[in-house]
C-alpha cells in the first residue's frame, strides 16, 4: 500500500513528458523541420497522457485492494461477533431451561402438598361438619342451617383447591399437548360453566428433549383461560392448536370482553411468550370478543418462560 506522499511522485515522469511537449511547441520552426517537430510533440503528448492513465489505473487498483482488505477485516470481525452472540444465546438458553426445570419441579411439589395436606384437611373438616349437620337436624334448626351453609363453603374451597392444583401440575409424562389441552378445557367448562370447542389439527409429535414449546403453550392456555374466567363475560371459548415441522401455534377466541379487565395477566403472558422466543398477538373480533394468537417457530431453540 502506497503512502499519500509517494502517490503524487508517480506522476512526475508523465508531467515531465508533457512539459517537454509544451517546451517543444515554443521552439521556432526554423530550428527543426516542422513536420518532425509536430510528430515528436504529438508522440510525447500521447505518451504522457498514456502514462497519466496508467498511473491513475494503478492508483484505482490500489484503492480497490485497500477497500477489499478493509471489507474482509470487517466481515471477519462480524463473524466473530455473531459467533460470540450465538454462544451467549446458547448459554442463556441452557440457563433458562434449567430454571424452568426447577420451577416445574417446585410446582409439582406444591401441587402434591396441596392434594396431600390441605385437601385431606378440608375433606376431614367437611366430614365432621356433615356429622354435625345430621346431629343437629330437628334439634337445633339454626345450627343445622348454619352447618349446611358452611358445608357449601367448604365444597367451594375444595373445588378451588383442585383447580389450583391442576394448574400447578405440568404436562404428564407421555401425555401429548393435545390431550393435555383437551383435559384442561374440559375442567374449565365443568368448573366455570363456559362452553368450549377444541380444534386440533394433525399433530406431529415433538422429538425427545424438545417439548419446551409444549409446556410454554400449555401454561399460556392456562393463563388465558384464567383471564377469561376472571372477567366472567364469556359464554364460549374456541381453541385451535396446530403444529408442523418448524412451527407451533395456538389460537384462543372467546365471545366476552376481557381486554379491559386482564391487562396485567395479558402483559405477564406476553412476557412469558416473548421469553420463549415466540410472538403473541391479540385483536378484537368484529362480532364481539377477543382472539389471541401465539406462534412459536424453530422449536429446537424454544425456551419456556
Amino acid at each position: 500500500m502506497k503512502t499519500p506522499l509517494l502517490r503524487p511522485a508517480g506522476y512526475l515522469p508523465a508531467l515531465m513528458i508533457l512539459g517537454a511537449c509544451v517546451a517543444g511547441a515554443g521552439i521556432p520552426g526554423s530550428a527543426f523541420p516542422s513536420s518532425t517537430v509536430t510528430a515528436l510533440i504529438w508522440l510525447l503528448g500521447a505518451a504522457g497522457a498514456l502514462c497519466l492513465l496508467l498511473r491513475r489505473g494503478i492508483d484505482l487498483d490500489d484503492r480497490a485492494r485497500e477497500l477489499s482488505a478493509r471489507l474482509c477485516l470487517e466481515q471477519k470481525a462480524r463473524q466473530v461477533a455473531e459467533g460470540s452472540l450465538q454462544d451467549t444465546q446458547a448459554v442463556l438458553t441452557r440457563l433458562v431451561r434449567q430454571q424452568e426445570g426447577v420451577r416445574e419441579g417446585e410446582r409439582r411439589r406444591i401441587a402434591r402438598d396441596i392434594d396431600d395436606e390441605v385437601g385431606q384437611v378440608l375433606v376431614a373438616l367437611r366430614a365432621e361438619m356433615s356429622l354435625l349437620q345430621v346431629a343437629s337436624a330437628g334439634i337445633h334448626p339454626a345450627t343445622h342451617q348454619k352447618t349446611s351453609a358452611m358445608i357449601v363453603t367448604v365444597d367451594l374451597a375444595l373445588r378451588s383447591l383442585r383447580v389450583l392444583a391442576g394448574e400447578l401440575r405440568p404436562l404428564a409424562a407421555g401425555e401429548s399437548l393435545g390431550d393435555a389441552m383437551a383435559r384442561q378445557l374440559a375442567d374449565f367448562s365443568r368448573l366455570h360453566g363456559i362452553g368450549h370447542r377444541f380444534d386440533l389439527q394433525p399433530e406431529i409429535d415433538a422429538p425427545a428433549g424438545e417439548r419446551e414449546g409444549d409446556a410454554l403453550l400449555y401454561r399460556s392456555l392456562q393463563e388465558a383461560l384464567a383471564n377469561i374466567a376472571r372477567a366472567g363475560r364469556a359464554t364460549r371459548v374456541r381453541v385451535q392448536l396446530s403444529r408442523n415441522a418448524s412451527r407451533l401455534s395456538l389460537c384462543i377466541e372467546d365471545d366476552g370482553d376481557t381486554a379491559g379487565d386482564c391487562d396485567c395477566g395479558l402483559a405477564a403472558l406476553r412476557e412469558r411468550v416473548k421469553s420463549g422466543g415466540g410472538a403473541l398477538r391479540t385483536e378484537a373480533l368484529p362480532g364481539g370478543g377477543t382472539r389471541m394468537a401465539i406462534a412459536l417457530s424453530g422449536m429446537g431453540g424454544v425456551v419456556p418462560g
